[in-house]
């Protein structure tokens, strides 16, 4: 089944492009493309940092803290 996957991986350019990423194997990539499937539903990188949960950034109201 992996090598089924690998070879459909391989027939897609992004599969290539996220391997260029030090540390991303077969694999990984495959599970990324797998987890993702069409990047175009994303119309901002935001929008896929977010899918992936993984924003860093915290958002608050900035309210003063009442004692």
């Amino acid at each position: 089944m992996e090598d089924r996957i690998v070879a459909l991986a391989n027939e897609m350019e992004e599969y290539k492009i996220i391997q260029s990423i030090p540390g991303i194997g077969e694999k990984i990539a495959a599970t990324i493309i797998s987890e993702i499937g069409e990047i175009d539903r994303f119309n901002h990188p935001k929008k896929l940092v977010a899918f992936a949960g993984v924003d860093p950034s915290v958002h608050s109201l900035r309210q003063p803290l009442i004692v």
